[in-house]
């Protein structure tokens, strides 16, 4: 085999990491990080005060550094640059743990379960703070796995382990792992073990007293452990609530890359395993870090990542009995490069992501069905002086974009019952005027997916009136509000040339339709099939439910316009079909 195809899976396998990452945003965290990034600048305090209704005492903003880092990166480039800095700290994650599982040693075959690795965190390819937590835990455990046992410690081994975990604990909540890391390995290393020098262990000892130093080497000190302790009483009392938190045995089906999860992590026990029953007192710390492994990424989705990170070590020590060659037959090097080069194909199509219902695309830029884009730009052109509720995952874009702007909250969550509270609103008419008598907003911001009966309850009352709306969001502004909260009506533009057969776009433009039908709005439901009828593909539900209403009123009008989408439309999604069978139920 020539030198350039002994190269080219790996080549393939970076070229396809790089691709993955460069994928519109959609996470709502980034943009709260920017926001207090930008503040922490210019108040030098790493606690800033923030201009939201709902405040959340148990927030501690321990990543501070993390957003300045992007909040720097963010000035020099915009999100191109912090895009940049999101690669270079997934590079620096994947290059450790390939020095830790030593797979580049098996030449092709390595490659495969790289590929393996960088589909399977793929879900987690998101711009927030957890990205710099894998970077540096691939760090550590590349540093312990590697951990001379026949001498003692260099000072400089020591030194830069608590250097990292010093950073860590001002980044992420993740920090929790060095220490939890260190005593993994002296518990490997315990018990009479003559190929363990005493300087070995003390050395282990020291490193371990310097890294929960370390861990608290914040401005908030000890409270930076308690801050981990109210995150994971939030993640598990919402864990059915948040997608992140689901366990992951409940994520939805179509996202088809959990069932690669399960695999690997199938193949992770049964390494495991079998190392416990050949080599179980050699390879204690891999066995160790493997059960932590396979217990957290199986409890909760957003933990995937850690089954590969924290299966390294036993990937090291499995790998000479399984992949024992460094050049594999051409065949495979071909595969490999062939799988990895077709999947790059399908991500740059924005197929990949098409095939798993996701709300975003290939190419860094902002997307459209995450983030207010459309209301920024009314925003920008009409102002609004008035306090908006807002739905969590736009609210960070907004307050990093309109900082002056009063809305109710963003993606933080801490505090368990006024989060609570907040999603009661966002769903529920009742629960939405409980929180307005409180608060008393002169302006609503919502999703018609997310909010669809709040938005229909408001439709109704004389007291809110929409003031503009796009395919995904409604702005409706409280008649009665503040004096100074006036706004301009604009003219409601539910379709502006989106591809309607995308998952993200085709449940919006249905419950649209169903809105408007379900109280007998016949102006605005003739205006939104008129505005659809430009789109080139239209779902059959929507063609549906408008031709149900059309012969429920004898409108002939409406009838035609729904019979002159048939044409073009294609068979809902199951998902969108449920939805849309509940609401015509319910008529």
């Amino acid at each position: 085999m020539t030198r350039l195809p002994r190269w080219l899976p790996w080549l393939s396998v970076a070229a396809l990491l790089v691709l993955f990452l460069c994928h519109q945003w959609f996470g709502p965290d980034i943009w709260y990080h920017l926001y207090l990034g930008e503040r922490i600048a210019r108040t030098l305090t790493v606690q800033p005060a923030d201009n939201l209704i709902l405040q959340q005492p148990g927030f501690i903003n321990l990543y501070w550094i993390f957003q300045l880092a992007v909040r720097g990166a963010f000035a020099l480039g915009g999100i191109g640059a912090v895009s940049v800095f999101f690669m270079a700290c997934w590079g620096t994650a994947f290059a450790f743990w390939l020095r830790t599982t030593g797979l580049p040693r098996a030449g092709a075959s390595g490659a495969a379960l790289a590929l393996a690795a960088v589909v399977i965190c793929q879900t987690r390819y998101e711009q927030r703070p957890e990205v710099l937590s894998y970077a540096f835990l691939a760090m550590q455990i590349h540093w312990l796995a590697t951990w001379r046992t026949g001498e003692p410690p260099r000072r400089w081994e020591l030194i830069r382990f608590a250097l990292v975990e010093a950073i860590w604990a001002n980044v992420h909540g993740y920090f929790a792992f060095g220490p939890i890391l260190v005593g993994l390995r002296i518990v490997s290393l315990a018990g009479p073990n003559a190929e363990v020098s005493p300087g070995s262990r003390r050395g282990l000892w020291q490193l371990l007293a310097l890294t929960a130093l370390a861990s608290v080497a914040s401005p908030f000190g000890f409270r930076n452990w308690t801050e981990i302790a109210v995150y994971a009483r939030v993640l598990r009392q919402l864990r059915f609530t948040i997608q992140e938190a689901l366990p992951t045995w409940a994520v939805p089906a179509q996202v088809w890359t959990v069932d690669l999860f399960w695999c690997a992590w199938a193949a992770l026990l049964a390494a495991a395993i079998w190392t416990a029953l050949t080599a179980a007192r050699k390879e204690r710390f891999a066995l160790l870090l493997a059960g932590l492994g396979l217990l957290l990424s199986a409890v909760a989705f957003r933990n995937i990542p850690l089954l590969v990170f924290l299966g390294a070590p036993l990937i090291a020590a499995v790998r000479p009995r399984i992949l024992p060659g460094g050049i594999s037959p051409p065949a495979v090097a071909w595969g490999v490069t062939a799988l990895a080069v077709g999947l790059g194909g399908w991500v740059v199509s924005s197929g990949f992501y098409r095939s798993m219902g996701m709300p975003y695309g290939f190419g860094i830029s902002e997307s459209p069905a995450s983030y207010p884009l459309g209301f920024a730009d009314y925003l920008r052109a009409n102002g609004f002086a008035g306090s908006i509720f807002n739905r969590m995952a736009d609210g960070g874009y907004l307050e990093f974009h309109f900082p002056e702007l009063r809305i109710y909250g963003d993606s933080r969550l801490t505090d368990v019952t006024p989060v609570k509270r907040y999603l009661g609103a966002l769903r529920q008419p009742r629960r939405f005027h409980e929180l307005q008598a409180e608060c008393g907003f002169d302006g609503a911001l919502l999703s018609i997916t997310e909010s669809h009966e709040v938005i229909a309850a408001l439709w109704r009352e004389r007291a809110w009136q929409p003031a503009y709306a796009d395919l995904h969001r409604v702005f409706l502004v409280n008649r009665f509000g503040s004096a100074g909260a006036q706004a301009i009506i604009s003219e409601p533009a539910w379709y502006r040339g989106e591809d309607l057969a995308l998952r993200q776009n085709e449940l919006p433009a249905i419950l649209w339709v169903a809105l408007f039908a379900e109280l007998d709005d016949r102006e605005n439901l003739l205006r939104a099939l008129r505005q659809f009828s430009a789109a080139p593909r239209v779902p059959s539900a929507l063609v549906e439910i408008a031709l149900h209403y059309g012969w429920r009123r004898s409108d002939a009008e409406i009838v035609a316009v729904a019979t002159a989408l048939q044409p073009r439309e294609f068979q809902t999604r199951p998902l969108s079909s449920a939805t849309i069978d509940q609401l015509l139920e319910k008529r």
